[in-house]
């Protein structure tokens, strides 16, 4: 099933979904009522009723600065964590992607570096995501990378493998795979189960 249809048959406020997805897939940002209006588009009533649901979950803060008041998402939330895939899922090139494996051959995989996910800096010689899969379109994806680029006004680094060299690098405990997951990347497309069929540790490796 589709990520947007699930969302949105677990989360039946569309405007909730659209302020969750806005606000945890920038995480840094801090966003006033109306600007909120103009981004996901609802009206101004149902904005402020699911950001004043949001912020007595404790999932969202809030500020008045001057005459407005801003909210932000909340990063001490205990699902904090959680949103913010589900924001990255439903967003940008997240989504963008997901909607293009229906059409290119599968991608078992798609891992962001948590930096990325939250929009900071990554170290210098850091990778920002990594897609792992077999026969896909590397020219389509490209694509989707540069528009993404564009969006962020900024380079994303990111690697391309199939299954059998994802593997290889694993058994070898090649340093750039270890590193990667042990900054918390976050799973775009794929699940738990994949990655550990993919990355099984071989003890006698």
């Amino acid at each position: 099933m589709k990520i947007q249809t699930s969302l949105k048959q677990l989360l039946v406020s569309q405007t909730r979904l659209k302020l969750i997805t806005v606000l945890f897939a920038n995480p840094k940002e801090i966003y006033y009522v109306r600007q909120l209006v103009r981004l996901i588009e609802e009206e101004i009533n149902s904005v402020r009723r699911e950001l004043d649901n949001l912020k007595k979950a404790g999932i969202v803060e809030s500020e008045w600065r001057g005459n407005r008041l801003y909210y932000w998402a909340n990063k001490q939330s205990p699902i904090f964590y959680d949103l913010l895939i589900i924001a990255n899922k439903n967003s940008g090139l997240g989504l963008k992607l997901q909607h293009k494996n229906e059409t290119l051959s599968p991608i078992k995989l798609v891992l962001y570096n948590y930096k990325f996910a939250v929009g900071e800096k990554r170290m210098e010689d850091g990778v920002d995501l990594i897609i792992v899969g077999d026969l896909f379109s590397l020219k389509e994806v490209g694509l989707l990378v540069k528009q993404e680029e564009e969006i962020r006004g900024h380079e994303i680094n990111y690697m391309v493998m199939d299954k059998d060299e994802f593997q290889m690098r694993k058994q070898k405990r090649d340093q750039f795979i270890v590193d990667f997951f042990l900054r918390c990347p976050i799973v775009i497309i794929g699940s738990s189960s994949e990655i550990a069929n993919i990355y099984t540790i071989n003890d006698s490796s």
